[in-house]
């Protein structure tokens, strides 16, 4: 089956249990799709039921068939809209159809038909996840949060917003042979990065944006462009996904046609998803189903309209589309010409982002940005865009989460809110919708501890009975995390001397805590704190180096050291050998290096899965500090994860020195 191409049809089809396909199905229809929008390599998948609310209260059985063979039987109350039936996965690389036969407590019968498709694994591949509305990259979650530039793309700008938080830009562009280098160079440059682009091919695809009108060229021309660009970008380690069509809602452009560049991208390449962008008011967005897997919206209300238009545009996007399609929004971050007279302020863009956010939007798309202050002009205004990109970042695992959550309540109309859970435990989101200070109440529906930690400010408050108040400023957001009920002690390693090992004060978001870093090189270099991963506790320090020896350095918060002792140093670190390089650096293998500023310095190298690295140093005589530094970096291009730093006396721990100890020894022992 290698390089074999697969067509993707996602076609729903239901029907009640005569086998009457073409009639319009009734009030109480069920349809189904698969919850990924394809499978690559997984022994088990699970597919969607979307069940009627007439239904959702009743007793019903499942059988879930594949060609003549059962492969899943569910009973119960669903109890909610998506019920979700996994299954065994046991099909080669291709789209087969699955029917589920469902059957009412009081007897009447239905069937729900979907494909499921089935690719060949790739290390760039982009899967959604229709339940929880998210991506899947390199195999982990991901929430795309970035923005739309303009061509050509500035070489420093990637750099630049990768270090404020965001992993992913959309340059407007115009399809062209001549400019081709240009395009590879801002793809390789964010590959290096880390970040994604949601690649714009308005020019030869849908229409509409911003300078992306070809004049003057055929139809044929167009298709041999489009055709073009897809395959020699779809293996790029950069693509995250393919952009066609810009408010064709408000262009009267027809469904048929894009359905149909749609059908012939997914031809060349099925392992990426398509976007289209629909103009709110919304015009009939559904229309345009068949030609879409990601749909967006473009809310721009500053100042004539009320900042909740940006809430309500995820809102309407998420109910008709929950299950089925991600919503994303395109938060206003321009004004001062043609329709707008003013750009929004700090608090009506973390507004308008959270509000999206809490109404069901999973990817952030700001429009616009020329750097450093062309748009937006105020640059704390887009400071504040970075910093949302970082709390988001970090709560990336709660809201892409598919663990139940009971709502919660606000004694306040004005105060939007989000329940998640996450590893078992709760995080609650406010949004303040008006602009003035509130004082607001939630009640939690779970067992709660007795206080909220408020994230991203190093305070807490008391929870009384499932309560919990707070003051929340004009057009403000807050993010509470409450723990499972009964906290749970972080891990504890005898005689570790580090602060904050295991990277869990989040004290600022994203940031790890009790270290400064210097840049050694490259300025788009990261280190940001990744609840995606993680040894023990909730995070894990995650470095991208971009170029050789142009990488963070980590220096950590000194400990008292006494002349003549051996000390270990230890740590816990991975890498991701599927993470693609640009041409420059197909074969680099990442690494990093451990050490005692000043005195030794040890070279690892990191595989897929977590392991324990460590180095000995014993602290000459004539030392004449009593305090020393860890220090770390990773000198070779790539990313590596970090978690659970310790510094500990050997001797005390009944360590001896091997003398003939490899850097790459893993030694066991360390932890009480």
């Amino acid at each position: 089956m290698a390089g074999k191409k697969i067509f993707i049809s996602l076609a729903l089809v239901t029907a009640n249990c005569l086998g009457l396909f073409s009639q319009e199905p009734d009030s109480t229809s069920f349809s189904m799709n698969s919850r990924l929008s394809f499978y690559s390599g997984e022994k088990t998948g699970s597919m969607l039921i979307h069940v009627p609310p007439v239904l959702s209260g009743s007793n019903i059985s499942i059988d879930l068939v594949a060609g003549d063979k059962t492969v899943a039987v569910w009973k119960g109350i669903p109890g909610r809209k998506l019920l979700e039936i996994p299954f065994a996965i046991d099909l080669q690389p291709g789209t087969w159809q699955l029917k589920a036969n469902i059957r009412s407590g009081w007897g009447k019968s239905y069937v729900a038909r979907s494909f499921l498709s089935v690719l060949l694994p790739k290390s760039n591949e982009v899967r959604i996840d229709r339940l929880t509305g998210g991506l899947i990259v390199n195999r982990r979650q991901f929430f795309p949060f970035g923005f739309y530039c303009y061509s050509p793309v500035d070489p420093e700008l990637p750099g630049e917003e990768a270090v404020r938080g965001f992993n992913m830009i959309s340059p407007y562009q115009k399809i062209e042979p001549g400019s081709f280098q240009e395009r590879k160079a801002y793809m390789d440059r964010c590959a290096m990065l880390g970040m994604k682009i949601h690649y714009n091919l308005l020019s030869v695809s849908g229409g509409g944006g911003v300078s992306s009108r070809i004049d003057g060229i055929s139809e044929e021309r167009q298709t041999e462009l489009l055709i073009n660009e897809i395959k020699a970008f779809m293996d790029h380690p950069a693509l995250l996904a393919w952009y066609i069509a810009d408010e064709p809602n408000g262009s009267d452009v027809p469904p048929a046609k894009l359905e149909k560049i749609y059908r012939l991208i997914k031809s060349i390449d099925p392992w990426h998803p398509v976007s289209i962008v629909l103009m709110t008011p919304f015009r009939d967005g559904r229309k345009y189903a068949g030609a879409m897997d990601i749909v967006m919206a473009d809310p721009y209300p500053v100042p004539d309209y009320p900042v909740t238009k940006a809430g309500d545009a995820a809102d309407r996007l998420r109910k008709d589309f929950e299950g089925e399609k991600p919503v994303w929004i395109v938060p206003q971050a321009f004004g001062g010409g043609e329709l707008w007279i003013r750009e929004p302020t700090i608090q009506e863009i973390r507004s308008m982002t959270y509000q999206a956010i809490v109404s069901g939007a999973r990817g952030i798309q700001y429009f616009v940005r020329q750097g450093p202050n062309a748009f937006p002009k105020s640059v704390p205004m887009w400071n504040e865009c970075g910093r949302i990109a970082q709390e988001i970042s970090y709560l990336t695992p709660w809201l892409l989460s598919d663990e139940p959550a009971a709502a919660s309540r606000s004694g306040n109309s004005n105060i939007r809110l989000l329940s998640a859970v996450h590893d078992g435990e709760l995080m609650v989101m406010a949004v303040n919708t008006i602009n003035q200070p509130l004082r607001f109440s939630v009640q939690i529906g779970c067992p709660a501890t007795s206080t909220a930690n408020v994230l991203f400010e190093n305070r807490q408050v008391k929870i009384s009975s499932g309560v919990f108040e707070d003051l929340i400023p004009a057009l403000g957001s807050q993010v509470y995390l409450i723990g499972k009920g009964s906290e749970k002690a972080q891990a504890t390693f005898r005689g570790n001397m580090m602060r904050d090992p295991g990277f869990e004060d989040a004290s600022s978001p994203s940031v790890p805590a009790s270290c400064y870093a210097w840049n050694e090189g490259d300025k788009g270099a990261t280190f940001f704190l990744d609840p995606r991963e993680h040894f023990e506790g909730k995070n894990s320090l995650r470095i991208i180096t971009p170029a050789t020896n142009a990488g963070p350095r980590m220096k950590f918060f000194p400990v008292r050291i006494i002349a003549g002792r051996t000390y270990g140093i230890s740590v816990m670190a991975k890498s991701d050998s599927t993470v693609q390089h640009p041409d420059s650096c197909k074969n680099c293998s990442p690494c990093f290096e451990l050490g005692i500023a000043g005195l030794s310095r040890k070279r690892f190298m990191p595989g897929n899965e977590w392991q324990e690295f460590v180095t000995f140093v014993t602290i000459p005589d004539d030392v004449e500090s009593p305090k020393i530094n860890v220090v770390l970096r990773v000198p070779c291009e790539g990313v590596v994860w970090f978690d659970m730093l310790q510094v500990f006396v050997a001797e005390d721990i009944g360590r001896s020195v091997d003398p003939g100890l490899t850097d790459s020894n893993s030694i066991k022992g360390i932890n009480d």
